[in-house]
């Protein structure tokens, strides 16, 4: 099988799985279900589902169902719930990525991967150098996104979007057990796998880097300055490392 054939192979079966999960905002009563807006338009309009099909459902705090399609009407679709399958809570430490948001299509791409990496929370940062600013439109981008990566992932528990904070709040009143700042000079994050954490935010802060200011106010309150890597990372690429380190760190 060729190089490109094999990437059509698994984007095709990336697809199937994903088209076949639904995200469900709202409770289930007596046994069914009711899919709306976005969810519902798709299922119906999309993937042309018929009554009797069945698909699953994903209530997004770690929880699905299998589920059997009852009635599609214009603006909903009602649905029999099966078997419900419930997880636990999620594996500690819980990892918080406070992250200066980059440009355009770089947010989606980083909120897509470090969901599928099952990072628990995003803070959305505005620091000195910020080069995007958190506003409300991009935070509903960014919501839609955690729940498509979570239907084509699989995970069942959505990755939580804070309200945007500036830096010098965040560093002032964090009460993360372990609280560290990205620096490329700072000492290696994977140091973090030899120590028992609780719960872990990790800073990342704009191409531009933090200003000395910044450094200081994280040093006075606690803040670890650590390294992702020996290169200078994008935000994007940074996001990922820590949320790969971090799940290792639950892993150990």
């Amino acid at each position: 099988m060729t190089n490109r054939r094999l990437f059509l192979f698994i984007y095709s079966q990336r697809l199937c799985f994903m088209s076949h999960r639904f995200f469900l905002s709202q409770t289930p009563t007596k046994g069914t279900a009711r899919l709306e807006g976005d969810e519902a338009r798709h299922l119906a309009r999309v993937m042309r589902a018929k009554t009797g099909d069945t698909v699953e459902l994903f209530n997004g705090q770690g929880t699905s169902w299998t589920a059997t399609v009852v009635s599609i009407e214009r603006n909903h679709v009602e649905l029999s719930l099966g078997q419900e399958r419930s997880e636990n809570f999620p594996d500690k430490p819980a990892l918080t990525l406070a992250v200066a948001l980059p440009k355009g299509d770089r947010q989606k791409w980083l909120i897509e991967k470090i969901t599928e990496l099952g990072t628990d929370s995003l803070v959305p940062l505005t620091t000195t150098r910020s080069v995007a600013e958190p506003t409300a439109a991009a935070m509903s981008r960014l919501q839609r996104g955690v729940i498509e990566s979570c239907k084509q992932s699989g995970r069942n528990r959505l990755l939580e979007i804070t309200p945007p904070q500036s830096l010098h709040t965040l560093l002032t009143t964090s009460s993360a057990s372990m609280k560290i700042l990205a620096c490329p000079d700072g000492k290696p994050m994977q140091s973090l796998l030899l120590k028992p954490i609780n719960n872990l935010l990790i800073v990342i802060g704009p191409e531009g880097g933090f200003t000395d200011e910044e450094i200081g106010t994280a040093q006075a309150h606690g803040f670890q300055q650590m390294s992702l890597c020996q290169n200078i990372l994008r935000i994007e690429t940074a996001a990922i490392a820590a949320a790969v380190i971090a799940g290792q760190c639950k892993n150990t």
